[in-house]
């Protein structure tokens, strides 16, 4: 086992610190103190402690941090001096401590990784500390520095562009390793064809701050991660059956189907139903285009394809029943809870549901497809059918007329760097001194399952390779992360501390005819594809 190896192991195991907040010493405001005990949180602490009866087990913790960031927030309460070490370093606190609560700046001292707490000599006898420190957040960082090839680098910017020259809409790169953002990069256009499939005179430029519709990565960062959060304030327990959180949920076998069964694909639905569509396979019963109305068919009516418990077939509806639970669960909408309990309070105003309802003009929007759903007539008509370049609106047609727009499966809007910053919380999670999920809870649902390696609980995985065409070929083990039908693509991997973010408008493309159906002329691009991409980022960051 290698060192590397040794180290993400310990990492994941450990509870982990944010970038500080200050500098230098000072006075903390009313409201950042007291501090609750709260869980999860890196590290909230009142020493000297007696947690063990062996000596140098206690007042010693690790954490995660990046070299030149962190703090410690501290109140000496009743204690005159405390001896304070980080990785071995005695801080130096101030030669006259305040009576309130003081912010010291662990600049100096914190390297990228794990780090090391020593509290001593706590004095008077009796006397405690607290300390609080929190999460990390993304900085800005050089690419060089960060170990990056530069000529590799624009090597990658070179290929993404000559495919915008070729045709490809538009993309948003963005990399950050070790916590700094250290390639941010907008390509192409926003919005570059008209209805018909024609080059627009004054197309739309591509920029960092784009919306994205990122399909089917609502799926993580919407519903998952209320999942998660959920499962860390213990109010959702996945081993449950899904009967406990939905009464309704009965017959055919529904009360055998557990929580964890729809996050990991087993549960035995097919991967979508077009409720959309008189017409769709089970027939105009299942027809719905009012948001409870389908509620009321998944938690009641949508019938199994195959036994729970066979292996994983990936289901949109198996997500939609998700975002019916959390619902069921917190007495809020999904976007409102979404957006109440864990975007706003993160500092997120540009990740949201419905952009166009909630004041976000268009013209920070990708567009996506380009005459509704017609597909330049190659599609089957259904009653409402969208024409006209689809531009902050869900494309997918089930969120769409099936959902109002806010489904457990797609319908979320986002910006390449509000993403990287909720991708962080699924390493540390916590975000700067916001926290969300428990580590434990982290580690459950990443971890491959032991019905298919391809997934965790709702992540999908790069174990095996299988996945490459996602991830790359040079992917650790212990990356996860997942794709959108609209040309998203995100990965976290933990073993190089490494984020990458692909938005893309692949599908904003003339449609081509394939056999006896059809393409979009954006998949077949390298950059609509992913997996060359990550390749790419990854020969530059290793060298290759």
């Amino acid at each position: 086992m290698t060192g590397k190896t040794l180290l993400f192991l310990a990492v994941t195991a450990a509870l982990w610190l944010s970038p500080g907040l200050s500098a230098e010493p000072r006075q903390a405001g009313a409201a950042d103190w007291p501090v609750p005990v709260r869980e999860p949180a890196q590290l909230s602490l009142t020493l000297p402690e007696q947690r063990s009866q062996r000596a140098w087990v206690n007042d010693r913790r690790i954490f995660y941090s990046y070299q030149g960031q962190g703090a410690l927030w501290l109140d000496m309460q009743q204690a005159s001096s405390a001896r304070i070490l980080v990785n071995g370093q005695v801080l130096t606190l101030p030669a006259e401590l305040s009576k309130h609560p003081m912010v010291l700046s662990l600049a100096g001292v914190t390297r990228d990784g794990l780090n090391q707490l020593r509290v001593a000599e706590v004095k008077p006898a009796g006397a405690s500390i607290q300390l609080r420190l929190d999460y990390p957040r993304l900085k800005d960082g050089s690419a060089t520095e960060a170990g990056f090839s530069a000529k590799r680098l624009a090597e990658l910017d070179a290929l993404i562009e000559q495919e915008v020259a070729a045709g490809f809409p538009g993309a948003v790169l963005l990399i950050a390793k070790n916590g700094r953002v250290v390639k941010e990069s907008a390509y192409g256009y926003a919005k570059r064809y008209d209805r018909h499939g024609q080059l627009l005179e004054q197309p739309v430029p591509m920029r960092t701050d784009t919306l994205f519709d990122l399909a089917s990565n609502s799926k993580m960062y919407g519903t998952l991660y209320a999942v998660m959060k959920l499962v860390s304030e213990g109010k959702l327990d996945i081993n449950a059956p899904v009967q406990r959180y939905l009464p309704d949920y009965r017959g055919d076998g529904r009360e055998q189907r557990l929580v964890r069964d729809l996050l990991d694909h087993s549960a035995g639905y097919s991967p979508e139903l077009h409720f959309f569509r008189p017409d769709n396979p089970l027939g105009a019963d299942f027809y719905s285009v009012e948001p409870e109305r389908t509620r009321r068919l998944l938690v009641e009516q949508v019938p199994f394809e195959r036994p729970r418990g066979q292996q994983s077939r990936y289901s949109d509806t198996g997500f939609m029943l998700l975002g019916v639970l959390v619902e069921q669960l917190t007495g809020l909408s999904l976007d409102r809870y979404l957006e109440q309990e864990l975007y706003q309070p993160l500092g997120l105003k540009r990740t949201l549901f419905n952009p166009l309802q909630k004041g976000v003009p268009a013209a920070e929007i990708a567009a996506t497809e380009l005459d509704g759903n017609y597909r330049a007539g190659m599609a089957r008509p259904f009653p409402g059918m969208r024409r006209g370049v689809i531009r902050g609106e869900v494309h997918d047609e089930k969120a769409f007329h099936s959902m109002a727009g806010v489904a457990g499966h797609a319908g979320l809007f986002s910006t390449a760097r509000e993403l990287a910053k909720l991708m962080l919380l699924a390493q540390h999670g916590g975000y700067g001194d916001v926290p969300l999920f428990s580590q434990a809870v982290i580690q459950q649902f990443v971890r491959p399952s032991v019905q298919d390696h391809r997934f965790g609980l709702g992540w999908r995985t790069a174990v095996g390779g299988e996945l490459a065409w996602h991830f790359g070929p040079y992917a650790s083990r212990y990356a996860f992360g997942h794709t959108g039908w609209t040309g998203t693509a995100t990965l976290v991997d933990p073993y190089y501390d490494l984020l990458v973010v692909l938005l893309t408008n692949k599908k904003h493309s003339p449609i081509l005819p394939q056999g006896a159906g059809y393409e979009f002329s954006g998949d077949r691009f390298e950059t609509g594809r992913y997996g060359s991409i990550m390749s790419l980022v990854y020969e530059a960051m290793l060298g290759l």
